[in-house]
């Protein structure tokens, strides 16, 4: 048997492993669900892979065998159609497990009309879902001026995933509680929307695989940038038709006490999956390893997710906002009172620095802007426009020294702005100082070189000499 591993995203799992496995068995047979013994062909290649891959072992062969029973019994021998048999045998063996991740499914080309059976199938499928999806995104929203709302319908790997969920973060983080909804999140690949929410590192629910008998550990992970969102009030709304990775999601953040579940209990999905490949026609899904939260232990297989707060699906998003609203309100004024705390610092050190530099005391009052600068940058306060308009005080007549340090300032905290450089630089032209605005212009066009008005106005400089 030839085997070929990938990880992939597939509607339903969590982090599937895509396996080809080939069966000689088949290579020949005919691909109609009419024929007799291509359909006992499969049949019994179905039951084997349950006894030999299902991840709970104790329970694998039982399973297989009930499968058989119904097999000899003739439950499949009147079906003619292959969809309507994937759909029986799909049923049956979810009856038999109570595993919802275990499915018989045809082989069918996406709408783009790949050829099914080739090797660009899956990945031209799951490309063309994922921007039929947008990445999971289907809502983003502002609601009542200070909560953001994200409504996630799946789960897809980081490698695709990160710029939008990064996208999605960064419309929120100025949110004073944010709101998650994944009633209709059918699950997908990856945990790394936990990482804006925990701490790094946090242990995340883990991985048990039978067949290695291995356990895998996931982790928040360091590599999501943006502003930590640990402490942000967050509430997330659950349902029935929450599944998969979107049920690792709630259980990780609700294990670490870190979010507050509305809704309905979720659908009861703690496996993952590997794809094995019958024939041209049919590929099954099997559960091969389980979840293991380190919190608790245990995962939520069978029984669902169950919220902190039980609620009608028509009902969770009010209850969400009106509890976001109270928390948003307690966050708001801690946030407030450690902001004024930080202002408060900086006019003093804004105004130690006007001094020093009155008494041309260069040196001390660059270091009383430095920590002016040090402090709004933990208060979450500097940026090149906030720079700018402080900056704009300070033009005159005849300005102050202050104006021409704020705005070197500003290159150095970014130093690959050709804005921040332009604006020194027509800081000092505009002023007389026109030698010491060459080289600012020069930074400028370096980094941005179609910016026609850098290179007219350094070409009036080189001209004069």
């Amino acid at each position: 048997m030839n085997r070929f591993r990938s990880i992939l995203i597939f509607p339903g799992s969590i982090i599937l492993v895509f396996c080809f496995c080939y069966a000689a068995i088949f290579a020949q047979q005919p691909k109609s669900v009419n024929d007799k013994g291509y359909k006992k062909g499969i049949l019994q290649k179905i039951a084997s892979l349950i006894e030999r891959k299902y991840v709970m072992a104790e329970k694998a062969g039982m399973y297989a065998t009930e499968f058989k029973k119904k097999v000899k019994a003739g439950a499949y021998a009147s079906i003619t159609h292959a969809r309507e048999f994937a759909d029986k045998v799909t049923a049956d063996l979810q009856a038999i497990t109570h595993d919802k991740h275990v499915s018989l499914r045809m082989i069918e080309a996406s709408d783009i009309g790949e050829k099914a059976v080739g090797a660009l199938h899956h990945p031209v499928r799951l490309h063309r879902l994922r921007l039929k999806e947008n990445t999971g995104i289907h809502k983003l929203e502002w609601i009542n001026g200070h909560i953001g709302y994200l409504d996630l319908r799946r789960f897809w790997a980081i490698e695709v995933a990160r710029d939008m969920i990064k996208a999605a973060m960064k419309f929120m983080e100025n949110a004073d509680a944010i709101i998650i909804d994944v009633r209709e999140n059918g699950g997908g690949s990856g945990t790394h929307l936990s990482s804006f929410f925990l701490p790094y590192p946090t242990q995340l629910t883990g991985w048990y695989y039978r067949v290695q008998n291995y356990m895998e550990e996931f982790w928040t992970t360091d590599e999501m940038e943006g502003k930590p969102l640990t402490d942000v009030p967050l509430f997330l709304l659950i349902g029935k038709n929450t599944f998969s990775a979107a049920e690792i999601f709630a259980y990780d953040l609700q294990a670490r006490k870190r979010a507050i579940l509305i809704g309905e209990p979720t659908k009861g999905g703690a496996h993952s999956i590997d794809l094995f490949k019958i024939d041209d026609r049919f590929e099954i899904n099997i559960s091969t390893s389980r979840a293991i939260n380190p919190v608790t232990g245990t995962n939520w297989e069978g029984t669902g997710v169950i919220p902190d707060i039980p609620g009608a699906p028509e009902k969770a998003l009010a209850t969400a906002i009106e509890l976001a609203e109270k928390a948003a309100k307690e966050f708001s004024k801690s946030k407030d009172a450690k902001l004024k705390l930080a202002v408060d610092e900086m006019q003093v050190q804004l105004a130690l620095a006007e001094k020093l530099f009155k008494e041309n005391d260069t040196t001390a009052a660059k270091t009383a802007l430095n920590s002016l600068f040090q402090t709004g940058a933990r208060a979450g306060l500097i940026n090149e426009f906030f720079i700018n308009v402080l900056a704009y005080n300070y033009y005159s007549d005849k300005p102050e020294p202050i104006l021409y340090a704020i705005l070197e300032k500003s290159t150095e905290l970014f130093p690959n702005s050709a804005k921040a450089h332009e604006t020194l630089a027509d800081a000092y032209y505009n002023y007389g100082k026109k030698e010491l605005a060459v080289p600012y212009y020069e930074k400028a066009f370096e980094l941005d070189p179609g910016n026609s008005n850098v290179r007219k106005r350094l070409k009036e400089l080189k001209d004069r000499k």
